[in-house]
C-alpha cells in the first residue's frame, strides 16, 4: 500500500535591506531577541540612492527567492524629500518591493514608543535630545547599538503596542502637511509578524526582568 504524501508548503522567508548600519543592528537585534529565523537583514554600505537601492532589493528578492523585501530607509539618510518617495512606491511595486521609512530618521521610531510628537520634528537632533532623557547615553550612532544600546529593541519591546499607536496619531497630524506619513514601519513589522509569527521572548524574560528593574 503506498504512503499518503503529506504536503508542506514552503516556508516564507523576509528579507530588510537598509540603507544604514544604525537600521541594519536595531532590526537584527529584533531577529535575534524574537527568534526570527527566517528574517534576513542586510546594509547596503555602499548605496545612497533610494531608486538604485530597490533596484538592488528586487535582484536579491530574485536571487534568494524571499516572500517579501523591503528596502528600510530615512528620508534624511538618503537626502530625499517626502515627494520623491512618493514617485518612487510605483517603482517599488513594479518591481516587488516594499518601502518601510522614518522621516527623518530611525530614532523617530524609537521615540513613537515614548510619546506622540504634537507637530512635525524634522531636526534629528531634537529627536535624540528627547530620547537621551529616556536612555542616557542614546545616540544615533550606530556604535550606540553596538554598545550600551545593544538591548534596545529588548528595552523598547514592551511598548510596541503603544508605538503603534502613537505612529497613527502622528501620521494623521503631518501626513496632510508633507504629502507623506512621517513613518510606515508598522505596515512592515505587520508584515514580519504574519511571514515569521509571533515573536519568542521566553529566553529573554530575565533579560526583561532587568530592564524593567533598571528602568
Amino acid at each position: 500500500m503506498a504512503r499518503k504524501r503529506i504536503s508542506q508548503q514552503p516556508r516564507q522567508t523576509i528579507l530588510l535591506v537598509t540603507a544604514t548600519e544604525a537600521e541594519a543592528l536595531y532590526f537584527s537585534q529584533m531577529r535575534k531577541d524574537c527568534r526570527y529565523s527566517n528574517m534576513t537583514v542586510v546594509w547596503e554600505q555602499d548605496c545612497k540612492d533610494l531608486s538604485a537601492l530597490i533596484n538592488l532589493a528586487s535582484r536579491m528578492r530574485n536571487a534568494g527567492n524571499y516572500s517579501s523585501v523591503w528596502v528600510v530607509f530615512g528620508l534624511a539618510d538618503l537626502g530625499v524629500s517626502p515627494e520623491q518617495v512618493s514617485k518612487l512606491l510605483a517603482h517599488a511595486e513594479q518591481k516587488k518591493v516594499k518601502l518601510a521609512w522614518n522621516n527623518p530618521s530611525l530614532p523617530l521610531w524609537y521615540l513613537l514608543h515614548l510619546q506622540a510628537p504634537k507637530g512635525f520634528v524634522q531636526d534629528p537632533n531634537m529627536i535624540e535630545s528627547a530620547l537621551a532623557k529616556q536612555f542616557p547615553s542614546f545616540s544615533s550612532d550606530a556604535s550606540y547599538l553596538l554598545g550600551d544600546g545593544m538591548n534596545l529593541h529588548l528595552r523598547l519591546y514592551s511598548a510596541k503596542s503603544k508605538a503603534a499607536v502613537n505612529a497613527s496619531s502622528y501620521n494623521a497630524l503631518v501626513a496632510g502637511k508633507l504629502g507623506l506619513a512621517p513613518t510606515n514601519i508598522v505596515g512592515m513589522l505587520n508584515d514580519i509578524t504574519e511571514i515569521c509569527g509571533l515573536a519568542d521572548l521566553t529566553h529573554n524574560q530575565k533579560q526583561l526582568g532587568l530592564n524593567k528593574k533598571n528602568g
